[in-house]
């Protein structure tokens, strides 16, 4: 939405014009010794980040596969929270240009995907090397305003930065930073699923007991043969296609691994709220653990269908349900 899109400048403007006017009060400190004013910039400097920081986790949060990507949430979490924490460090130049390169990335990381209506490896690269240049355009201005305190901490700078930006690529090509600004919104398994006159999808669910909330793998009772529908709505910006892919494993309890079952690639097209909805099948899934893994083709996850096949020698009883 260009509004959130919007909100995430503004705020990354107001951290980028505190960091510089803070930076000049500081220069002149020695014609001007002006406590309060010195406080109030570094408490519009954490405002803004903090702002940023608790947007990017939520939305990275929507597209992210807790089993996959906790590390990448965790760090998140940790900038978040520790933004109120780190109040002190925000008078230290090289702190606040390792922030401002953190807010940067993780923006240009989603906006270039909505602008290009694609996902890409190449994108994330372009938003690594944009963020370099406009984090290099903005110590330049710095410098203007006080070389020898940027010169001081000029060697510090690179190193931060460019830390920063080497954790970034390992993340992302381990497939740890979550595919946004793609989001699964529903998904689950059914016994049968067609799509009516009106565009509705309808499901054949087993019913859900209050237990279920509390198990990883619900049953499913599958007679042998049955086919097993695996439905997933998938939420992306207007004009955005793209594709996913329903990866079938089941656990292999002798190898204790998860094996690949079945691999079906599914188009999605975005600007529905709800998600594109679209489902994949397989038949004569033996019992055992199952999951559904519903990703990029790059191998991002977006989530996991989860549950366990029980094969019954009769149909279960089930409801129509409307996704």
């Amino acid at each position: 939405m260009w509004l959130e899109n919007f909100w995430i400048v503004l705020h990354l403007l107001i951290a980028g014009f505190g960091i510089i006017a803070l930076t000049y009060f500081e220069n002149k400190a020695e014609k001007s010794e002006n406590i309060s004013f010195h406080f109030y910039l570094t408490l519009i400097i954490q405002f803004a980040f903090g702002g940023l920081f608790s947007t990017f986790f939520v939305f990275y949060m929507r597209s992210a596969s807790l089993g996959e990507s906790w590390l990448f949430l965790l760090i998140l979490l940790i900038l978040l929270i520790g933004n109120e924490l780190w109040k002190k460090h925000y008078s230290r130049l090289v702190f606040q240009i390792s922030i401002l390169f953190i807010s940067l990335y993780l923006f240009l990381v989603f906006l270039l995907p909505v602008i290009w209506h694609r996902l890409g490896a190449d994108l994330f690269i372009y938003a690594g090397i944009l963020s370099l240049f406009i984090t290099f355009l903005f110590t330049l201005l710095l410098r203007r305003y006080s070389q020898e305190k940027f010169n001081n901490n000029h060697n510090l700078i690179k190193i931060s930065v460019i830390s920063i930006f080497v954790l970034m690529n390992v993340l992302y090509f381990t497939d740890i930073i979550p595919p946004i600004p793609l989001s699964l919104k529903t998904a689950g398994v059914y016994h049968g699923i067609i799509k009516d006159t009106a565009g509705n999808y309808l499901a054949q669910a087993e019913p859900s007991v209050w237990q279920d909330y509390f198990t990883r793998y619900p049953v499913f009772q599958a007679v042998k043969g049955e086919k097993v529908y695996a439905f997933s709505a998938v939420f992306s910006p207007g004009k955005f296609v793209t594709e996913i892919v329903h990866q079938w494993q089941y656990y292999d309890e002798v190898k204790k691994e998860w094996v690949n079952y079945n691999k079906i690639a599914l188009p999605v097209t975005g600007g529905r709220e709800e998600g594109f909805r679209t489902y994949s099948l397989s038949n004569s899934l033996k019992d055992g653990l199952w999951r559904v893994r519903v990703m990029i083709p790059s191998g991002q996850t977006l989530g996991n269908i989860k549950f366990e096949i029980k094969n019954s020698s009769t149909t279960p009883k089930t409801t129509t349900k409307v996704l």
